[in-house]
């Protein structure tokens, strides 16, 4: 796999068109349009990909042109009870589903997140195709995406550093040093371990924010560090910049309490039973995530060692 799932660029977002009415409302009517419910966090989806509407059956609501121009498409916000949650979609739709329900689902998310202005604590009006916000005083309101950082890290030879993190289950531990390398293999079952991950906080670099994460959640130093990929998060708006890294497994871990359940040492056929045979058992946010990404491009490097 060259990109992680969510990666795709399918459709041209023509942004040009987002300030003109009269080719905005030609659009509509032939327009593909999906459905989402930004509260409820739900898509018009099934299975084998999403539904789109027309003009004629769409249910009334919030517009936002999301790009393409045979067909245009549109996304639109009405209340979905019964819909695919938004991390249900799945790996195997088309490209194209894949990125039209990103753009949709995090659009739809800044929709619902951003109501009022600020600064001025006005209501807010969308304008654009819905891709500004703005009340009668202050600046436009722009769709807002948080840069976060993720690794996966190696040893120089056959294994990866992998955590738990206190919210997929886990026991609180106490903030003291410790060393996980050699751990029992039955640690894998007590829940879900993965890359090490974190947002980049203001007036830090990508690289510098890994370097801090890595630090601060295990408490240990990289040697190499190399960007691989990004990927559009959109719960709620993510920006995912995918790293990896070695590091010198002599290290202590020093997990930080109130974040790591656990962190250790993982070969190849751990890594594969936890990430990959147990695949029918995996809800689809995992199955897409930049982390599996990660992961199923080292167990391809050391299967061919």
């Amino acid at each position: 796999m060259m990109h992680p799932p969510l990666a795709v660029d399918e459709v041209d977002r023509f942004a040009a068109h987002r300030g003109d009415d009269a080719w905005l409302g030609d659009a509509w009517e032939k327009a593909q349009i999906v459905v989402c419910d930004p509260e409820r966090e739900r898509i018009d989806a099934d299975e084998d990909g999403l539904r789109y509407y027309d003009a004629g059956t769409a249910p009334d609501g919030p517009r936002v042109y999301l790009g393409g121009e045979d067909p245009p498409v549109f996304a639109v916000f009405a209340d979905l009870p019964e819909g695919l949650p938004g991390r249900w979609i799945k790996p195997t739709w088309a490209p194209r589903d894949l990125a039209v329900a990103v753009e949709a689902i995090g659009i739809g998310h800044w929709h619902a997140t951003y109501r009022f202005h600020p600064t001025t604590g006005e209501p807010l009006r969308a304008r654009m195709a819905g891709w500004e916000l703005s009340g009668t005083n202050g600046r436009p309101v722009f769709p807002r995406t948080d840069p976060a950082v993720i690794v996966l890290i190696d040893d120089g030879a056959d294994r990866v550093l992998l955590a738990q993190h206190q919210r997929y289950g886990g026991q609180p531990k106490p903030a003291v040093a410790q060393n996980t390398i050699g751990a029992s293999a039955q640690s894998t079952r007590s829940g879900r371990y993965a890359c090490i991950a974190g947002f980049v906080e203001p007036g830090e670099s990508a690289e510098a924010a890994v370097h801090r994460e890595v630090a601060e959640e295990v408490g240990i130093r990289l040697d190499r560090l190399d960007y691989v990929s990004s990927q559009p998060w959109p719960y709620p708006r993510s920006l995912m910049l995918a790293y990896r890294a070695t590091a010198d497994p002599s290290q202590t871990l020093a997990l930080q309490a109130e974040e790591i359940a656990d962190a250790r040492w993982f070969t190849a056929d751990e890594v594969r039973r936890m990430w990959v045979d147990t695949a029918d058992g995996t809800p689809s946010a995992v199955r897409i995530s930049v982390a599996r990404f990660l992961i199923e491009n080292w167990l391809e490097e050391e299967g061919g060692r």
